[in-house]
């Protein structure tokens, strides 16, 4: 076995460990050999964990204060390594790896975008980018990414506003210390064909240059006539690569053409007996858009600067600060069911659209300092946090006639039949951009400090507390009534927990978090848009009460984690399809579980994961006692993957998600699905290897992506790749 492949397999083990799907993660990749040590919250960690490479790496954010091991808090962490494993070019690609995650479908006052759903709770507007949330409707590639670190549970005093359900946290690669390259060329069935190259290059001592490009042309598995055209690149410049103060620019650009697919309709109303809906019996090929009419079309321009100075050898101050610039422009068909047309054979094309602009500057600083009070050690970090944020957006009018395809009949092509649409009827109505756009704004300052207390080495107290003045405004039109509105509020958050452990490489913990979410979190993208009645209510309330375990074995080969928590939630708002609330939940509760074993033995890695959740509403007298919407009970996800020869490994992989609901009435529903990946590996040498992916390998036909009252939309089919690597 070469040296350079020695390494690849054992960084590869260590990154299954890192990747906890339910539980704890304990551990993260290990890094390229010539990287410099990883200094987090003052603490330096090196390369001394166990022999052959492995190494536990700690989340980015400088506001960590412990290692994962004894943070009482469920994170995932999803490294780049399993992104390429998995064939993962999304952000939604890449959390299908994470058991106890969903994703929603954008409509009327949710923008046609990224909608991860933690523990069924929206976290739409709370993904951020190298520790600062990233603003604005957009579908995100992983092409410059290291990682993808998800935490679970409220987490308000962590990330700020909102954070309910937890915080998405993607780690942006960077130019770094070394010489490297890589170009991967893939190519797959419905015509894809992807590039990426990522070269680094050391110009001196201090100074390095990365460029990291993508260029990705395909069509959707399994749904006629959509696509995915994108291209990318992420430039990035360190500067003090071996001093004590490190500056880090990067520009982001990410711009996609897409062919925007809102899947099949959902049975009409009534049709079914007691009001149930479900997605309409049809090829789930079935295509009910128009290639005359409909389209998506994105781009996302940012700039970030990353500032580190390390004081002393305990104190560390730091800084990001980002700009960014979203646009996302988009005619989708929507097909509508609100005449009865489905129960008829019929669809309408209705539409649903959208023309937003969204720019904002984001930025924390940090102080981060390690010090003693008498016997007591303490680990904190303390900072300030400032968001500003605006978004327009000037939706089309489109004709589409009348809803009632009784009426509308089929010479316009405003409607089509439900079992043999075409997406090439040559459809001629109008368009039109609306001159006089709705806006949104949002400004928020917070100050947090959060603090590790080692009262002796066998126990650990762990507490954060956050202060936010956050406000909202929007003005606009909703339904021919015009608004202008704002909210405001400030609130305090916390989080608190005690870690207890036995021997260094286990720990067992009990922690409590809150979170806070105000109107206009999303900043006129999500669900919790501010607009009209919306900006009159409170911010909704969040807390999470948990105990867990975890586990390092074989010497840090293999971790086994559990928790149990328990995630009370009031002043739920729900809202109607253009974002209007028309009701409010007082309460509801989840009770579930996470359990998993990720590691390796010998030449065998795993990954496998489990989430329970049994969600109930309360205090609802229309819904008491149903589950919350988009929260399935059963969630599992795993990998296995064994390292056959030095040269030559295979894998496979698994997930799937039980029944799930998408209103408080549990009227609107998608069946459980259970679908399996395959791949293999072969490393022709030091410079160049060739994997095989075979994605959904029995192509299983299943609902991604449920929205009430109209669509669902069915996930990708088989798709088999093959990717060829060259490096240096």
């Amino acid at each position: 076995m070469s040296s350079s492949r020695s390494k690849s397999i054992h960084r590869g083990a260590a990154s299954f460990v890192a990747l906890g799907c339910v539980g704890f993660i304990a551990t993260a990749p290990a890094i390229a050999q010539d990287q410099e040590p990883t200094r987090l919250q003052g603490v330096t960690v090196t390369d001394s964990v166990v022999e052959d490479g492995y190494k536990v790496e700690e989340l980015s954010s400088p506001k960590t204060t412990a290692a994962l091991l004894d943070t009482p808090r469920t994170v995932n962490v999803i490294t780049e390594e399993v992104l390429q494993d998995s064939a993962s070019f999304s952000l939604a690609d890449a959390l299908r790896n994470v058991p106890g995650i969903t994703l929603g479908a954008g409509e009327g006052g949710t923008a046609s975008a990224d909608i991860p759903l933690i523990r069924g709770v929206d976290a739409t507007g709370d993904v951020f980018v190298d520790g600062v949330r990233d603003v604005g409707s957009q579908s995100r590639e992983v092409f410059a990414l290291e990682s993808v670190e998800v935490s679970k549970g409220p987490s308000t005093a962590f990330g700020g506003r909102g954070a309910a359900g937890g915080v998405i946290n993607l780690v942006s690669k960077a130019a770094r210390e070394g010489d490297f390259g890589s170009v991967s060329v893939t190519g797959g069935t419905s015509d894809l064909i992807r590039l990426v190259g990522d070269v680094n290059q050391q110009v001196n001592e201090d100074v390095a240059v990365r460029m990291v490009a993508m260029y990705h042309d395909a069509n959707v598995a399994g749904r006629d006539n959509v696509y995915d055209d994108r291209w990318g690149i992420n430039p990035s410049v360190t500067w003090g690569l071996n001093g004590p103060v490190k500056l880090t620019l990067d520009y982001y650009h990410l711009q996609g053409d897409q062919m925007p697919d809102y899947g099949i309709p959902l049975t009409s109303r009534d049709q079914l007996p007691g009001g149930v809906r479900k997605p309409a019996d049809v090829d789930y090929d079935n295509f009910y858009g128009l290639k005359s009419r409909d389209f998506q079309k994105t781009n996302v321009d940012a700039f970030t600067a990353r500032f580190e100075a390390n004081v002393t050898d305990a104190i560390t101050l730091s800084n990001t600060t980002r700009y960014s610039d979203t646009r996302n422009r988009y005619i989708v068909t929507n097909p509508d069911d609100s005449k009865g047309n489905v129960a008829n054979g019929t669809v309408w094309r209705g539409v649903k659209s959208r023309g937003s602009h969204q720019y904002g500057i984001v930025s924390n600083t940090n102080l981060s300092a390690i010090f003693d009070t008498g016997s007591i050690t303490h680990s904190l970090a303390t900072g300030f946090e400032y968001n500003n944020s605006e978004s327009h957006n000037a939706n089309y009018s489109v004709d589409t006639g009348n809803s009632n395809c009784a009426v509308e009949g089929f010479a316009n092509y405003n409607c089509t039949d439900l079992n043999n649409p075409n997406a090439n009827d040559p459809w001629n109505g109008t368009i039109t951009r609306s001159t006089t756009p709705s806006t949104a704004k949002a400004t928020e300052y917070s100050l947090y400090a959060f603090d590790t207390i080692t009262v002796v080495p066998q126990f650990l107290l762990n507490g954060g507390i956050r202060w936010t003045s956050f406000k909202a405004s929007g003005e606009g039109s909703r339904r021919g009534t015009p608004y202008n509105v704002s909210n405001s509020s400030d609130f305090w958050s916390w989080q608190g927990g005690a870690i207890f452990k036995p021997t260094e490489a286990t720990s067992i913990y009990f922690s409590y978090a809150n979170s806070k979410t105000p109107p206009g979190n999303s900043v006129g993208e999500g669900s919790d848009d501010i607009g009209s009645t919306n900006a009159l209510y409170e911010p909704q309330g969040t807390e999470n009460w948990e105990v867990g375990a975890k586990a390092e074995l074989f010497e840090r080969a293999l971790l086994l984690s559990a928790a149990a928590f328990r995630v009370n939630r009031d002043n739920i708002q729900v809202n109607d399809p253009t974002g209007q609330v028309t009701e409010v939940i007082n309460s509801a509760r989840t009770d579930g579980f996470e359990v998993s074993a990720t590691g390796s033995l010998g030449p065998v890695r795993m990954m496998v994961g489990y989430t329970y959740l049994d969600s109930k509403l309360r205090d609802d007298p229309a819904n008491a006692g149903n589950y919350l919407p988009q929260a399935a009970k059963h969630n599992f996800a795993g990998t296995i993957d064994w390292q056959v020869t030095p040269a030559f490994s295979i894998g496979g992989g698994g997930s799937g998600v039980s029944k799930r609901y998408a209103d408080s009435a549990n009227l609107v529903s998608a069946d459980g699905y259970v679908r399996f990946d395959a791949h293999a590996e072969y490393e022709i040498n030091e410079n160049f290897g060739i994997r095989v992916n075979v994605n959904n390998v029995t192509d299983e036909r299943y609902v991604q992506k449920l929205r009430n009252p109209h669509f669902a939309v069915p996930a990708a089919g088989r798709q088999a790749l093959v990717t060829l690597t060259a490096r240096y």
